[in-house]
């Protein structure tokens, strides 16, 4: 059985506060994009996790799709699997693949082994792994609050635009990022589907850049290369490394060969 696990991308990011369990509250719109990661499962002797595409480094027991396997066996008996996993996402880019591809093997293993599992435990379940995972059950445009608990289904739509994602060859750790996050927000971000697209810019910004730009004059160079080349909306996305662009119509850009660079219409 095959998944197709897409990224997505934050339109407006605002970090509000610290929470007494370490977590900050956040407020952002969600996009998801068809830039994906692909699952498959089947039984097999022994529990076996392949990759193809971006490896990564992180021993078996580290990855997020292995913690998915193991979270649903506090509940259910579930036979060894071999999982491959050919990523196409970036990490540590702030696109959410890890949590995107965790969330697709939970779904995987529920129809697979026909699980019956409710939306409300696979939610939780979702959240037990991570922030963002429960956005990626529907990986529908949100509203996306608290610490990734409360997942809004929002009315606004990019489809026709044209986006292009650049990722520089550093990352960036997450857990990093909000710790070197001192700045609170003091408002949350206004309602995006009666906003103009002209006008984002002016109303939604990711509270990470004011970090990560002073310290990586690169995103800076990467931003100032879209708004040149007629980008209605630009930003980091998530705790980056990873900056987005969205256009009218598909632009001719050039960027370093280090650079993981992608193109797409949105649907």
């Amino acid at each position: 059985m095959i998944a197709f696990a897409p990224c997505k991308i934050n339109i407006g990011l605002k970090i509000l506060n610290k929470r007494k369990d370490d977590y900050h509250n956040i407020d952002s719109y969600f996009y998801a994009v068809p830039l994906y990661d692909i699952l498959e499962i089947q039984e097999s002797e022994q529990d076996k996790l392949t990759q193809t595409g971006i490896i990564s480094t992180a021993k078996t027991e580290d990855n997020l799709v292995y913690h998915a396997l193991q979270l649903l066996r506090h509940d259910f008996y579930i036979p060894p699997v071999h999982i491959h996993l050919h990523k196409q996402i970036p990490k540590q880019a702030g696109l959410g693949g890890g949590s995107s591809d965790a969330t697709a093997v939970l779904k995987l293993l529920q129809n697979y082994f026909k699980l019956n599992i409710s939306h409300e435990k696979l939610f939780d379940l979702a959240l037990n792994l991570g922030s963002d995972c429960p956005f990626f059950i529907k990986h529908q445009a949100s509203r996306v609050q608290g610490r990734g608990e409360i997942v809004l289904p929002w009315n606004f739509s990019l489809k026709s635009k044209y986006i292009v994602i650049v990722k520089p060859f550093f990352s960036i750790s997450t857990k990093n990022a909000f710790s070197s996050q001192r700045k609170k927000a003091t408002d949350t971000l206004p309602n995006i589907s009666e906003i103009p697209f002209d006008q984002w810019l002016h109303y939604f910004t990711n509270d990470f850049e004011s970090i990560l730009t002073n310290k990586q004059f690169s995103l800076l160079e990467i931003k100032k290369t879209f708004l040149q080349s007629s980008a209605f909306y630009v930003s980091l996305s998530g705790s980056g490394s990873a900056v987005f662009g969205l256009f009218h119509s598909m632009p001719n850009m050039l960027f370093p060969s280090s650079y993981f660079v992608w193109k797409s219409q949105l649907h």
